[in-house]
Parts: structure tokens; C-alpha cells; sequence
């Protein structure tokens, strides 16, 4: 897709995400990096963040040139992001990539590691003395290589990402909040579908985790420095040991740096808080060697989430965000609050559940039940 045709969708997404999501002022400094296919989206976020009176920086990733590194010898380190970048940024914008990211899996497990997660423990350690807030926009990853391998449309895919994109945080902070009050007093959860889920699990003590796509004084006091954009979750934490019964997912799982790309179907059996049978329509090889190495706490589930952006129906990579849809993480808990040190991580999706919190009822078919 060309420049002069995302340069209308490019302008109203930096003025989402610099305006409501990040708040820029006046002054600030504003780092936008970007891949090099990404540029039509990052050259909107330059102007707008000029508009507003911040002080962009913009920083590019040259694909080819990316990739040639990995090409020398094993002395070399594997590019990341530069932690002066954040500690000199009062915001932050990400346009992920590369475009060409099957060639990635090719590397060893820690390189790709590496890649993935190009924001290392240095740039976060900068990012919080400078109480950065940053944004990761992600229809820069609605490529026709992305489309190509999870097999969807690819501008479907982007519109549908940018109407999601441009739901106020506000929008999304009041069903989100309605969520919080009604999970802040639940113990268990009983979530059941037709496709025969039927799974009861029980809740951790600690506060579950909101995101609406903005990064308030609240978020970096908490530690939260970094929001996607679209966005809407709510996030809990399970306690260990308590899972019973089954799950079976109605909504594709994805992921880019895995061998499948897609798995469907994921059906799940717990006993006494422990994963004992899994099997899936599509995806269950890859699922299997990512669990195989996923060390102690793989089998526990460890979190839920509840998606509340209204904009989100199937678009990949997102689709715990749709409103009503209720995800259930294998695996590590802890960037929730919870202790499960696994190296595993799975999350799977149900639409259209019905769920209760101690037997009341939360969701009927994937919608609010409103208290009497």
C-alpha cells in the first residue's frame, strides 16, 4: 500500500495515539521507531507530534540491512532497541516489524528471543528513571506477509484494526471498570459454552490489570510504562492448583514467530489445577514443542482475560480484545501479578461465553449481565 493512501488513516491514528493514549505536551520529546515498511504510518506520527508542539525523533530499521547483520559471524549481538532512546524520550511510539519476519525463524532460541523482545532489560531499566509513556501501534504488523501466513485478508485486517485503534481509552476505561468492580469481589469463576467448555477456576488476590490504551500517572506508578494500541483487557490472575473441568477455544490463536502461525480448536482438561489432556483441530505440533521446554508451571493456568473493544471481532493477534470474549493464559502469570515462573505461554479465546462469578451471572452469550 502506497503513502498518499494511508495518509488520511495514518494522520487520525497519530492523533489517537499521541492525543488520548500518550497525552503529549508541548516540549516533550516523542520518539517514534519504526521499520522501514512502516515508514507511510511513522512519517503521520512526525507531523502530528510537531503539531502539538513535541519534539519528534524518528528512527528507522533498515530491514535488509537488519537482516545482513545476522548474518555475521556469531561475535556480533543482535540488534535491539537503544536505551538512550528512552531515556531521553518522554514518549514512545513502536511501529513493529520486520515485514519479513519468517526469515527470523531460522534463528536459535535465544537470538529470536532477542528480536522479539528488541525493548531489552537495559531500555526498560531507562525507560523507568525517565518515566517514559509508549505506545505499540499495531496495524504496522497488517502486512501482506502477516495476511499471507495466517491466511486472512489484509486490508480487512487493517480496517478492522484501525476502527479498534480509534475507540476512546475513555470508552474502554468504563467497560473495563465495570469488569474490575465486578471481579474485584468474585472468588470463582465458572465459564461455559455450548462447544462444551465448562471450566471453574478461582481468582488471585491482587488487583487485575487494565488495559485501555492509555499510560496515566496511575500506570507509571504501578510500573506500566507501555500500552498497545487497539487496546481493551482486563487481566486477572489465577491461583495456582484450582483450575477444574474443560475448555475448548472458538477463536484462532497466533503467532508470527511460531513454526504454525495459527493453531484452532485448542481443547484443554484440567484436574485438581493441571493441564491432563490437551488436542487441537490445527496448530497442536508447535503447541507441543513450545510446552515440551516450558518448564515447571506450564500445566497451570494462569490467568483470564475480558476483552472490552467493541471494534475487535476476529482481526489476528488481538483477539482477546473482542468485547465479551474471555481468554484463559497457560502458563506465566507473573507480568499479571501472579508467581507462575514458567517459560510458557499460551493464550486461547472463547466468544459468546457464558460465564458467573460465585454463581451469579457475569456474561450470558458473550454480553454483560447487568446487576439488578
Amino acid at each position: 500500500m502506497t503513502g498518499p493512501r494511508r495518509s488520511a488513516p495514518g494522520e487520525r491514528l497519530a492523533r489517537a495515539v499521541l492525543g488520548p493514549c500518550l497525552s503529549i505536551r508541548r516540549g516533550e520529546s516523542v520518539t517514534i521507531e519504526t521499520w522501514d515498511h512502516a515508514l507511510p504510518w511513522a512519517r503521520a506520527f512526525v507531523l502530528e507530534a510537531r503539531r502539538r508542539g513535541g519534539e519528534p525523533t524518528l528512527v528507522v530499521e533498515d530491514e535488509e540491512a537488519f537482516f545482513r547483520s545476522l548474518t555475521q559471524p556469531r561475535a556480533r549481538s543482535v540488534p535491539r532497541a537503544p536505551a538512550a532512546l528512552a531515556e531521553a524520550s518522554d514518549a514512545y511510539v513502536y511501529l513493529p516489524g520486520p515485514e519479513q519476519f519468517p526469515r527470523l525463524l531460522g534463528l536459535d532460541e535465544e537470538d529470536l528471543a532477542t528480536v522479539v523482545g528488541r525493548h531489552g532489560p537495559e531500555w526498560w531499566r531507562a525507560a523507568r528513571r525517565s518515566g517514559l509513556r509508549a505506545a505499540r501501534v499495531m496495524v504496522a504488523g497488517a502486512t501482506a506477509t502477516a495476511a499471507a501466513r495466517f491466511g486472512v485478508d489484509r486490508e480487512s485486517w487493517e480496517r478492522e484494526l484501525l476502527r479498534a485503534s480509534f475507540v476512546p481509552p475513555e470508552r474502554l476505561a468504563r467497560a473495563a471498570g465495570e469488569v474490575v468492580r465486578r471481579l474485584h469481589f468474585a472468588r470463582e469463576v465458572r465459564i461455559r459454552h455450548p462447544n462444551g467448555s465448562d471450566l471453574r477456576v478461582k481468582l488471585l488476590r491482587v488487583p487485575p490489570r487494565v488495559e485501555d490504551g492509555r499510560v496515566d500517572r496511575a500506570d507509571r506508578r504501578a510500573g506500566h510504562l507501555w500500552t498497545q494500541v487497539p487496546s481493551g483487557v482486563v487481566a486477572v490472575p489465577l491461583a495456582a492448583g484450582t483450575a477444574e473441568g474443560t475448555w475448548e477455544s472458538n477463536r484462532e490463536s497466533y503467532d508470527r514467530f511460531s513454526e504454525a502461525a495459527v493453531s484452532k480448536g485448542g481443547r484443554f482438561s484440567f484436574l485438581r489445577g493441571r493441564l491432563t489432556e490437551y488436542s487441537f483441530d490445527r496448530g497442536g505440533a508447535a503447541f507441543a514443542r513450545a510446552y515440551a521446554r516450558g518448564g515447571h508451571g506450564r500445566e497451570v493456568p494462569g490467568a483470564l482475560t475480558f476483552g472490552v473493544n467493541p471494534a475487535i471481532a476476529r482481526a489476528p493477534e488481538v483477539e482477546e480484545l473482542a468485547a465479551g470474549s474471555v481468554g484463559l493464559l497457560l502458563g506465566d502469570n507473573r507480568p499479571l501479578g501472579g508467581r507462575n515462573p514458567s517459560r510458557f505461554a499460551h493464550l486461547s479465546t472463547i466468544a459468546d461465553a457464558t460465564v458467573e462469578l460465585d454463581g451469579a451471572p457475569f456474561l450470558e452469550s458473550g454480553r454483560l449481565v447487568r446487576r439488578a
